[in-house]
């Protein structure tokens, strides 16, 4: 044992989680049927080997284990939010490593099959910068905590992230602890699977993602771009962001004092009630790809400019008919239509990509700041279910329902005014989002005027009079900007839209075409697979065609909007974590089964969205050309 390192281990264990400290203090040890053995590498890191019966086992690596979480992650884009599931502490060099490398935002999820191991990792391994308080990482240890297992699936991977899960399965643990990984493996699985049970069918995998995208791509067309609104309000001027938690009904009369002298943003859905009291606020903004458009059925909705994204449902964006601003969506046919015009104009005329913390009052707190204020008052923002309602009364329904509140998906959080207030898991990400983001942005004044609900640390506590009285001081006309913001295809440049358009259909076919001839290969794959006697230099000759047809997945746009329809298929069809085949013709049969399913979802999605994108940028094109004949007469 390493004095030195489990005195500062156990240090850091008390801080954090005294009962586990207690437990490895006390538990006597059983005997195993293992012995793990401490020894330095080639490159002085500290890693772990287990005698199982004689056969030496090395965990993750036996000359340069921190190279193995290097190669992972070189692997595994780790984009914002990627929940990440960690199987197997071992030295926890790879654990440093993806904490270092990964953004911020993501959640790490660390499981621990043996609680022996454990004990003797804290013995050998520096694993105090586990314990921290501020660090983003859940742990999971058999014996310990091993029933909190589905509380952290649950809090960890939700239907908005599950999409960019990443998993890491370190080096010999399923050949040390076979039963117990492929239980965990199954639990995730389980998981993900019953996030997407009524994903039943391969057609329905073409998601509403894709629907959205093309149905909208004629609005992006014809709309703006966010950066006209960049720093058009004096640092001074305040905004005031407007969401619809149950304290809204409260004071939302009072935001009346504000008009002209603050900017007001609304979330998509404090529209209603806001609209109802008779204030129209400045913009709105709408995150939701399956946001109801019920919430936006007013005869004044239109009067409010627009702040939203291709991807956002359908039925808002129609029953819409004002000036709709657009903020980057991660969209590859967004992408590629922008460099196109970012082209004729000799400038970049990509979308901004607004920071968000999964909720549309992070996304209109982060377009405020972005406007210019630096004074940002929130209304409405709960976080919480303040007098057992999610919502305030006049959103989904003019009577909000009170929740049952007795089950184990509630939890307490200070409350504004002392005392607790339930959250949920969700309301609790965002709360954390803004916590971060006041620490983060220390030249912004956040004061949270909702009068109920949760509390935000690190912001102001005051009425909304009060926040009124002190910082909305003087006039400024936020409308006339609005006003007389540019269209993203002014004048000539709408011709790129309508040929970049016209050129779709021709791309959905590429696809189509590429991704039959990669299941064709794939097939033969399978073929050669069965044979007795295998040719390496055919082998060799069809993986380089497999290997083309995959990069070009990868890189052509609309392949990758394709794709991006395909996210659910993906995670139903392709085992979570990897597994390493045993035989040649076992990995010949795997990698072809998962290339075959891949490429047909391709083919099937690329068909289906053929019909959409008639329906719709199509039809679009079609009507302006009927514009133009009709000009010309």
């Amino acid at each position: 044992m390493n004095r030195e390192i489990y005195e500062k281990n156990m240090e850091a264990l008390k801080n954090k989680f005294p009962m586990w400290a207690e437990k490895l203090a006390s538990v006597k040890r059983k005997k195993r049927n293992f012995d793990v053995l401490a020894e330095n590498s080639y490159f002085g890191n500290t890693i772990l080997k287990v005698n199982d019966n004689g056969k030496i086992l090395y965990l993750n690596g036996k000359y340069a284990p921190d190279e193995v979480g290097a190669n992972w992650i070189k692997k595994n884009e780790l984009k914002d939010y990627t929940p990440i599931v960690i199987i197997g502490i071992s030295n926890a060099v790879h654990i440093k490593k993806i904490i270092d490398c990964a953004p911020k935002t993501c959640n790490i999820l660390i499981y621990e099959p043996s609680f022996e191991l454990f004990r003797r990792e804290m013995e050998e391994v520096d694993l105090a910068f586990l314990f921290k308080k501020d660090i983003p990482v859940g742990i999971i240890v058999d014996e310990l905590n091993d029933i909190e297992i589905q509380d952290y699936f649950d809090l960890f991977i939700s239907y908005d992230n599950m999409v960019l899960l990443k998993t890491y399965l370190s080096g010999n643990y399923k050949k040390l602890f076979p039963e117990k990984v492929e239980e965990f493996v199954k639990k995730l699985r389980k998981h993900v699977f019953d996030i997407e049970v009524s994903w039943n069918t391969q057609v329905r995998y073409t998601n509403v993602t894709a629907t959205n995208l093309f149905k909208n791509f004629p609005y992006l067309c014809e709309g703006y771009g966010v950066q006209e609104l960049k720093n058009i309000l004096p640092k001074d001027f305040p905004v005031i962001i407007v969401s619809a938690g149950p304290s809204l009904n409260k004071n939302i009369q009072d935001l009346k004092l504000a008009k002209g002298k603050a900017c007001i943003i609304a979330t998509d859905t404090a529209m209603k009630p806001l609209l109802n009291a008779g204030i129209i606020p400045d913009l709105f903004v709408i995150v939701d790809g399956l946001k109801p458009g019920k919430l936006f059925e007013h005869k004044d909705i239109s009067k409010t400019a627009m702040v939203t994204m291709t991807q956002v449902s359908v039925e808002p964006m129609e029953l819409h008919k004002g000036k709709k601003f657009f903020y980057y969506s991660g969209s590859k046919m967004e992408d590629e239509i922008l460099y196109e015009l970012s082209r004729a104009k000799n400038k970049d005329c990509t979308l901004p990509n607004i920071p968000t913390g999964g909720s549309v009052a992070n996304t209109a707190y982060s377009l405020g700041i972005n406007m210019g204020s630096e004074i940002i008052i929130l209304i409405g923002q709960d976080l919480a279910l303040t007098g057992n309602k999610t919502h305030a009364d006049g959103t989904f329904q003019d009577k909000m329902e009170e929740i049952d509140v007795k089950n184990s998906d509630y939890f307490e959080v200070d409350a504004v005014g002392g005392g607790k207030v339930l959250t949920r898991s969700d309301f609790k990400l965002y709360l954390d989002w803004f916590e971060t983001r006041i620490k983060e942005w220390k030249n912004i004044t956040t004061i949270d005027a909702t009068e109920g609900g949760a509390l935000i640390h690190g912001s102001k506590v005051m009425t909304l009079k009060s926040a009124i009285k002190k910082y909305c001081k003087k006039e400024f006309n936020v409308k006339w900007h609005i006003d007389h913001s540019k269209k993203l295809f002014d004048g000539e440049n709408k011709e790129i839209a309508v040929k970049f358009i016209e050129g779709i259909p021709k791309k959905l076919n590429e696809v189509e075409k590429k991704a039959k001839e990669g299941l064709r290969y794939y097939e033969k794959l399978e073929s050669m697979g069965k044979k007795s006697n295998i040719n390496d230099n055919q082998v060799l000759k069809l993986y380089k065609r497999i290997k083309k047809i995959n990069h070009y997945m990868e890189q052509d746009y609309m392949a990758e909007t394709v794709i991006d329809s395909l996210k659910g298929m993906e995670y139903s069809l392709r085992p979570l974590v990897y597994q390493t085949q045993d035989t040649m013709k076992d990995e010949f049969s795997y990698i072809s089964e998962q290339g075959k399913a891949m490429m047909y979802g391709v083919a099937i999605g690329a068909g289906e969205i053929k019909k959409i994108e008639e329906e719709t940028i199509g039809a679009y094109v079609k009507k302006l050309q009927e514009r133009e004949k009709g000009k010309e007469k």
